[in-house]
């Protein structure tokens, strides 16, 4: 089976005119300046490269180290990092300022579009992206913070795009979590998004009963925590290059 391909293209005419954000140049040539996206294979977080895989006080405990689901839910897809070194600052009267060769790619929503919000009060800002993403026919590409990592002072809210058709620029809306006077420095190592391609398919759900013949099975196959059935008799590798 042939590999699957996502493309992340440089957009063909000035930025300003796909993203409608007067903070955008007229035109942009600084691409040597600006990181590729990359295979979310390679943000894993040092804390966990670093992590045991035994813990308690006789080293018997599986540790998160050993939860193949957790790993995987990081290593999926893509990462998009910012395209630029930003600082941004909450205000004491609660505006934002920013500086950097990444400001220019960062506005802010008006607050009336999410007034109805649970994040209502807060900052809520946009960083356009450079970067035209595409994707095969069928498939869509999920975009969400990046998984597990739950220390970021900004939050990136998740949207769906339908990448096969859509031939623009993906904006990214993302919430400050900044007291006022604080602020927050985010670099060109900083990852910013996660993308997932999926393929479209039509799903419906149904209730049911296991088979106990099966459940059985399975139970004896998985054996104690932490035996590494999972991942050896269930997990499937996933490849992302």
């Amino acid at each position: 089976m042939n590999d699957l391909i996502i493309k992340f293209n440089k957009p063909a005419v000035p930025i300003n005119k796909l993203t409608s954000s007067r903070l955008i140049a007229d035109s942009f040539e600084n691409w040597s300046e600006v990181p590729s996206p990359y295979p979310a294979t390679k943000n894993v977080p040092d804390w966990f490269r670093d992590a045991p895989q035994w813990g308690g006080k006789v080293d018997t405990v599986p540790t998160i180290k050993k939860c193949p689901p957790f790993l995987d839910a990081m290593t999926t897809g893509y990462i998009i990092p910012f395209s630029g070194n930003i600082k941004l600052t909450y205000t004491k009267d609660k505006h934002i300022s920013q500086s950097g060769t990444g400001a220019m790619f960062v506005s802010s929503h008006v607050a009336s579009q999410y007034d109805k919000s649970p994040w209502k009060g807060q900052p809520v800002l946009k960083f356009s992206s450079p970067w035209v993403i595409e994707t095969p026919p069928g498939w869509s590409c999920l975009f969400v913070h990046p998984l597990n990592d739950t220390t970021s002072k900004f939050k990136m809210l998740s949207g769906v795009v339908d990448t096969d058709t859509y031939r623009v620029p993906v904006n990214f809306p993302f919430l400050l979590d900044l007291e006022p006077g604080e602020s927050l420095e985010l670099t060109t190592d900083t990852a910013m998004v996660q993308i997932i391609p999926f393929q479209r398919n039509n799903w419906k759900a149904e209730i049911g009963e296991s088979d106990m013949i099966e459940w059985d099975i399975h139970q004896k196959l998985l054996g104690e925590p932490g035996s590494d059935a999972y991942k050896k008799t269930f997990h499937q590798k996933k490849k992302f290059t």
